[in-house]
This record gives structure tokens, sequence and C-alpha cells, in this order.
């Protein structure tokens, strides 16, 4: 996904987070548009157990070091 266009609407509720529709570039070269969360505003889980995992971070392995050492 080389190409994301953000939009700011419409903007719909799912339980505990906030999602906007953007539009990215998949592998084949081809225009989709996909749901993202654009903010949390309850607790997330993983396995059973409370997870409020990192919003943002400047690479991928930060934003999920925390789920590989859990």
């Amino acid at each position: 996904m080389s190409k994301l266009i953000f939009e700011e609407n419409p903007t719909i509720f799912t339980t505990g987070a906030f999602l906007k529709p953007m539009k990215v570039t998949d592998s084949e070269g081809k225009e989709i548009w996909v749901w993202y969360v654009s903010e949390f505003i309850d607790d997330s889980f993983l396995n059973g157990e409370v997870y409020n995992t990192k919003e943002t971070s400047n690479d991928l392995e930060t934003l999920v070091e925390e789920l590989r050492e859990g």
C-alpha cells in the first residue's frame, strides 16, 4: 500500500473505536477503500486480557513489540 488518501467523513463508531474511510492502493495497483481506526476510546483485549496497545509509532517493530513480549 504505497498511496494513502484519508477522509474525515463519514466517521462511524464501533465498540471502543471510531472508524474512518481511507483509500489505499493494493499490491496489484488497484485503488480500494478500507476502514481504519482513527481513535480508541475503550479497552482493547489480547487473549481475553485487557491490552491497550500503542496508538502510534515511528515503525512497525515498536508498534507491536509489546505483543511479542506478552
